[in-house]
């Protein structure tokens, strides 16, 4: 049995999963019927009811190209033809929202049965891939270098990229490889919030790390955990600098494992994937946010290894990358990067 901790993630790998018996996969499509826009709340319907254990094939569709109401219209400009634009996303350009709490297409809720506010949810990332062959960049006026240009000042780019190569054609000569992720991944707050900052439920992170083979670990705050995704990018630089990503509709495969109990001390959402954890801290004012990842980091060397807080701001400052995983989402977010080979103590992975 694991012994008792103070902090829940130093124990996440000795935990057992709650009810993965009768593990089963569902889809769960982005449709008007299934999504709403730019809110994170508790009081949306559960759209697909799960257990732990339970796959969900997730589609997302980006909110790139949307705002004008007509995405068919707005690639057609860059050469898109109007049957590579997906259906879901004409559908879902014609729903209202609120545009002043921004424009994410959130699919979901998804309610996860007996999940009660203190338990933990594991969301393995078992696949991310692409729908379309195409997404979108805005670069301005705004991001995390707001004076570069003139006020109001907004270019749109259209990237395409080749989903079998992995490769996005940036400009003649100019290619990178492709880092599909989901911008958003969430459990309900415990009220309605816009979706555009993070925080302990997890939400707008942008974090380019999760990744497939990744994993988020999340602190249930309300009844059935009421998780959702969106977001999706094809590609993002640490920082996401200009404001946003290579902004792009994805389907993810994501394993929901729940832990009874379990999130009751996090107080920050836990990354791990098969050679680090990645602990991260969030702050309005970047210097905060590191210093937050610097204190959460050596609690969290602590818990799971043993070390004193001396020790562990020692190996911070001597052994332990810190990055920043965007630095617009009004909550910005820093990292520590935790190598599992620095230490003795092996715990087993799903990948």
């Amino acid at each position: 049995m694991c012994k008792k901790i103070r902090y829940a993630v130093s124990a996440l790998l000795c935990l057992m999963p709650f009810g993965t018996a009768s593990a089963a996969t569902h889809h769960l499509p982005s449709k008007p019927q299934t999504v709403h826009r730019s809110v994170l709340s508790p009081a949306f319907k559960p759209v697909l009811k799960i257990k732990s254990g339970d796959t969900v094939v997730i589609d997302t569709v980006s909110h790139g190209g949307l705002t004008t109401g007509d995405p068919v219209k707005f690639f057609a400009a860059d050469g898109v033809a109007e049957r590579d634009v997906l259906k879901d996303a004409v559908d879902i350009a014609k729903i209202p929202f609120d545009k002043s709490f921004g424009g994410h297409v959130l699919t979901g809720p998804i309610q996860i049965e007996d999940a009660e506010p203190g338990d933990m949810l594991e969301i393995r990332i078992k696949a991310v891939k692409p729908r379309v062959h195409y997404g979108v960049n805005n670069a301005g006026s705004g991001g995390a270098a707001p004076d570069m240009f003139p006020k109001g000042v907004r270019g749109s780019k259209t990237i395409k990229y080749d989903s079998k190569t992995g490769m996005a054609q940036f400009a003649p000569g100019i290619t990178f490889p492709l880092r599909p992720f989901l911008g958003i991944m969430a459990v309900a707050p415990l009220k309605a919030i816009p979706s555009r900052a993070p925080g302990l439920y997890g939400g707008n992170l942008d974090f380019q790390k999760l990744q497939a083979g990744s994993t988020l670990y999340l602190p249930i705050l309300v009844k059935g955990g009421l998780f959702v995704a969106g977001d999706p990018h094809a590609s993002q630089g640490d920082g996401e600098v200009s404001g946003n990503a290579l902004e792009s509709s994805m389907q993810a495969t994501l394993d929901f494992v729940l832990h009874k109990g379990q999130g009751k001390t996090m107080t920050m959402p836990l990354v791990e994937d098969k050679e680090n954890f990645y602990i991260l801290g969030m702050d309005p004012d970047l210097d905060k946010a590191l210093a937050n990842a610097i204190k959460e980091t050596v609690k969290f060397l602590g818990a799971k290894y043993g070390l004193t807080p001396q020790d562990a701001y020692s190996l911070c400052s001597t052994a332990i990358d810190f990055g920043l995983a965007e630095a617009v989402d009004l909550n910005l977010v820093m990292y520590g990067k935790v190598p599992k080979s620095y230490f003795a103590k092996k715990t087993p992975y799903w990948r």
